[in-house]
């Protein structure tokens, strides 16, 4: 299906703009919902849910496509790896967004549990690669990624046909029926369908990461059969240690009261700094460098969440504020350092960002 797709885009599009195509259908989703659901506690006009199906099953057709171009062209290289996981890793904020705002999850600590799952599973895959050299896409050998994507986007699409606010308000009690109700625990059975998805969803993520871990410290190239078991241990610790500033991030989140400050401002100032140090990991693992255990690009957010924490004189306006500060700091930051990036990765391997170079004639 992507081959045939492919085949129609002119050889003289670089494969980067595929993916950065692909990237602004996330921007586009992500904007209008900022406009009709700031906050993700009201639901958005129906047209909308609808724009995001789109958006979203788009994305992830332009960003398989992407590297099925570069073969086509014949400019495969760790840009475009660079571009396809940079891409991945912000577009996971539209995601998020779009099944927030139909859930309306906002400014609780139901959404902080969502962000912080997902962007820690998120970067937990690229420190798998980083370690391992095989980049986890699938559950088992049925639900992978392709499946995951184009089933948000058919969710969303189905979210957009429905009353959702009383489809998701509904207990489970209410659901499963009175002659099996009184088979599940209280704190079960009082449930509103919203956040019984939602508590499925974390735990099938903290599943995910434990696997992930399990098959990280046991990888021969992290525990090797000729290490001694102190040498096996210090390799073992050294693995995990590199989960601390993403784990910190996840911890900061919580640190916010919800009702403190405005989600969106919260959202995104936690999802630039998550993005910005899982950058780094795709980057650091494909030029074998040391990821250093502690991230400074995170130590501004978390200041800030202590902060708004622990000074009951910081009124809402006053945290919005400096979340906002932070806003426009980390998408600075993150510009900056993509821009260097791109730059040095250019000029090593003679190549273009958004256009193909000719090759020299012999």
């Amino acid at each position: 299906f992507w081959t045939f797709l492919t085949n129609f885009l002119p050889l003289w599009i670089a494969p980067n703009m595929v993916t950065t195509f692909g990237g602004l259908h996330c921007g586009l989703a992500y904007g209008v919902l900022w406009y009709y659901a700031p906050d993700f506690d009201v639901s958005p006009p129906d047209w909308v849910v609808a724009l995001c199906a789109y958006c979203t099953m788009a994305y992830y057709t332009l960003d398989c496509m992407d590297g099925k171009q570069s073969r086509r062209t014949g400019t495969s290289s760790p840009l475009g790896q660079l571009f396809d996981h940079g891409f991945d890793c912000i577009c996971t904020l539209a995601h998020l967004a779009t099944v927030s705002s139909y859930v309306v999850c906002g400014g609780t600590y139901w959404y902080i549990l969502l962000q912080t799952t997902l962007q820690f599973a998120f970067f937990m895959a690229q420190w798998e690669e980083y370690f391992t050299h095989v980049l986890p896409h699938c559950a088992g050998k049925v639900i992978g990624v392709t499946e995951v994507n184009y089933s948000l986007g058919l969710l969303a699409l189905a979210n957009s046909l429905i009353d959702r606010e009383a489809f998701y308000s509904r207990t489970m009690s209410a659901i499963v029926g009175d002659s099996l109700a009184g088979n599940l625990p209280i704190f079960v059975r009082n449930l509103e369908l919203r956040h019984f998805l939602m508590t499925g969803w974390g735990i099938m993520s903290v599943v995910l990461m434990i696997l992930s871990i399990q098959r990280v410290i046991f990888h021969p190239r992290v525990a090797k059969p000729s290490f001694t078991t102190m040498q096996r241990l210090k390799q073992q610790v050294n693995a995990l240690s590199k989960l601390a500033t993403p784990f910190a991030l996840c911890v900061g989140g919580f640190l916010i009261p919800p009702t403190s400050v405005r989600t969106r401002y919260l959202s995104v100032t936690m999802g630039l700094a998550f993005s910005l140090i899982t950058k780094k990991m795709i980057v650091y693992g494909m030029a074998k460098m040391a990821f250093a255990v502690v991230q400074w690009d995170a130590v501004p957010f978390l200041l800030a969440a202590v902060w708004i924490r622990c000074d009951d004189r910081l009124t809402r306006e006053g945290a919005d504020f400096v979340l906002g500060v932070l806003c426009f700091w980390y998408t600075w930051r993150m510009l900056r350092w993509i821009n260097l990036t791109i730059d040095q990765i250019c000029d090593r391997l003679d190549i273009h960002c958004f256009t193909i170079k000719k090759r020299k004639q012999l």
